[in-house]
């Protein structure tokens, strides 16, 4: 049986260093996707034979002499994507963490944002038969306790009693 309690928990504090490591890993996978794809899809262009295509194109129309080229020297082009992907992580990555640093600012006035959870317990027949038998024991020596300390006041009361 599936026992679920609603729970409100508040969030008054977010670790900018784990901000910092786990924005930056993101980031990282996301740049490296980016100039990857690029790759990926400049080859298949050049194997599609767009940018000859594009060359062509421009030449009939005038735009560009006999001799020249559109995509000659390819270098400068995948340099550009790196730096741009580079200037993405370290963007983002920064603009998070300072995002932490404001939040925690916040909240320390605000009091935090409040979140609900679900907390599901799994409860067996057994297990509750053993747990109320604890509850059972457990009160049995509540009580014992509590007879034992309401003894001994009495006993000190009657020793006060008879000194007197």
């Amino acid at each position: 049986m599936v026992k679920v309690n609603r729970v409100r928990r508040i969030i008054r504090k977010i670790d900018p260093w784990t901000v910092l490591k786990v924005t930056f890993v993101l980031n990282f996978i996301i740049a490296l996707t980016i100039v990857l794809g690029f790759s990926i899809l400049w080859v298949l262009l050049v194997n599609a034979g767009v940018p000859q295509g594009l060359e062509e194109i421009a030449r009939r129309l005038a735009l560009l002499d006999a001799d020249a080229s559109l995509v000659g020297n390819v270098e400068p082009l995948f340099t550009s994507v790196v730096f741009l992907a580079t200037v993405y992580l370290l963007t983002q990555t920064a603009l998070a963490t300072i995002g932490a640093f404001f939040y925690n600012l916040v909240s320390d006035l605000v009091g935090g944002v409040e979140v609900v959870v679900l907390e599901e317990t799994y409860s067996d027949p057994q297990i509750q038969n053993t747990e109320s038998k604890t509850e059972k024991t457990s009160s049995k020596n509540k009580e014992t306790m509590l007879m034992t300390f309401s003894n001994t006041i009495k006993n000190l009361q009657n020793e006060e009693d008879e000194n007197e």
